[in-house]
């Protein structure tokens, strides 16, 4: 199973675009945003995605203020958690989070198969077997580049895509 993990898109509505037809190209089959999606208008956007792909699962970011309205306009596309959110795909366990400092407690847990984390709009990736991931950031911002990734759940190899 495919799956395609951004993080920090901070109403990039160009690069959110972009990173959809990769995915679509990428045939990626669920989604994984680590937060920043920023504003409620974004969905527009990220309903393109629902011929192809099954489901986003989300977590708040620090510059998402109307969470309320985030989740409506996400409607069923989007499933929305606080902080945390802990998910089976493709025979893995994935935790997904906006924050570095509580990925890596969650990462040398050691409970998950994937650890995912946005914020600080820099690539990381370590581990071998289990692995700590930031796609860096789709926005661009605070970043020499823009990027996102695809994940392969079968191999657990990431590709990182520059936008």
């Amino acid at each position: 199973m495919k799956i395609g993990i951004l993080s920090d898109t901070h109403d990039r509505l160009e690069n959110i675009s972009k990173a959809i037809a990769v995915f679509q190209e990428q045939q990626v089959e669920a989604l994984i945003h680590a937060g920043d999606f920023c504003s409620p208008f974004v969905f527009r956007i990220f309903e393109k995605i629902k011929p192809w792909c099954s489901k986003m699962y989300a977590v708040f970011g620090n510059n998402d203020g109307d969470k309320l309205l985030l989740t409506q306009k996400a409607g069923s596309l989007c499933i929305f958690k606080e902080i945390v959110h802990e998910v089976a795909l493709g025979g893995r366990k994935i935790a997904v989070m906006h924050y570095q400092e509580l990925a890596e407690r969650f990462y040398r847990e050691g409970s998950f198969d994937l650890v995912v984390f946005g914020h600080t709009h820099k690539h990381l990736l370590e581990g071998d077997e289990k692995l700590l991931f930031n796609p860096g950031s789709c926005s661009g911002y605070l970043a020499d580049r823009a990027t996102v990734a695809v994940a392969d759940l079968t191999s657990m190899r990431i590709e990182l895509i520059s936008l």
